[in-house]
């Protein structure tokens, strides 16, 4: 399995401290430099933004773009590895006791998974597919919340190439890309949440908790769009239809 973690080259310290935790564990894991997005310029920044749409109608932040950038660089490291799994982490990622065992090894993941995210923000969700995987844990499919962020996550060699892709220009966050279903990448491949929850995440918030304050007005445009309320409405019926699930927790320090 080629691993690796996402690391600005002005936060040294983060690298030290998850390489720690990786070395700690004996595993190996490969640096690759993040992407600085206010450093980026109006140039580059036009040449792989797209329009708006009403997937997502929030303009993107420079760290937004420097994000889903780097995380472009790690997938494309993945697969110049030859690896037939990539797993994919920020460097704000706090690792789980079990972590280790379950991830030294790939031959226990369904060979019909495309994306197994293994770190996220709550562990009262609603869920369907729900699988149990001896020795492992359980992988089910989250309906309910969106399992927003990418702090640890794991893709296919197919599903790798399928996002670079698709995202050779983009109009969203990296997260939304790869689990929201107001994108494509969830509704064409098999995203599955591991439990138990083996990373955590952190650090200082990122801009994506001010998306609802008055600094991010939602364009009317693309809010009153009948396909964005048909869209909506198909999304909400299938949160609905979720069953309750509780996620246990890693043994974290």
């Amino acid at each position: 399995m080629f691993r690796c973690v996402i690391n600005l080259d002005s936060s040294i310290d983060r690298w030290h401290s998850i390489k720690s935790q990786f070395d700690a564990f004996g595993l190996e894991v490969e640096r690759i430099s993040g992407v600085l997005g206010k450093a980026l310029t109006q140039e580059e920044t036009a040449a792989v933004l797209k329009p708006v749409e009403f997937g997502y109608v929030y303009p993107l932040q420079p760290s937004e773009i420097g994000c889903f950038l780097s995380h472009r660089k790690a997938w494309e490291a993945f697969l110049a590895s030859g690896e037939k799994w990539g797993m994919v982490l920020e460097d704000d990622a706090r690792l789980a006791k079990e972590f280790p065992e379950i991830f030294a090894k790939e031959d226990w993941i369904p060979e019909d998974v495309d994306c197994l995210k293994v770190g996220s923000s709550g562990l009262s969700v609603k869920v369907r597919d729900i699988r149990k995987i001896a020795g492992i844990g359980t992988i089910f499919r989250q309906v309910r919340p969106t399992p927003f962020n990418t702090a640890c996550y794991l893709l296919s060699a197919s599903a790798a190439r399928d996002l670079l892709a698709m995202t050779t220009r983009f109009n969203c966050p990296v997260d939304y890309m790869l689990f929201s279903p107001w994108f494509d990448f969830v509704h064409t491949h098999k995203v599955y949440r591991l439990d138990p929850q083996l990373v955590r995440t952190v650090g200082a918030p990122s801009d994506i908790g001010l998306r609802k304050s008055k600094r991010f007005s939602r364009p009317w445009r693309h809010q009153l769009n009948p396909l964005r309320w048909w869209r909506q409405i198909c999304i909400s019926y299938e949160k609905r239809n979720g069953t309750p699930y509780r996620m246990k927790d890693g043994t974290f320090e």
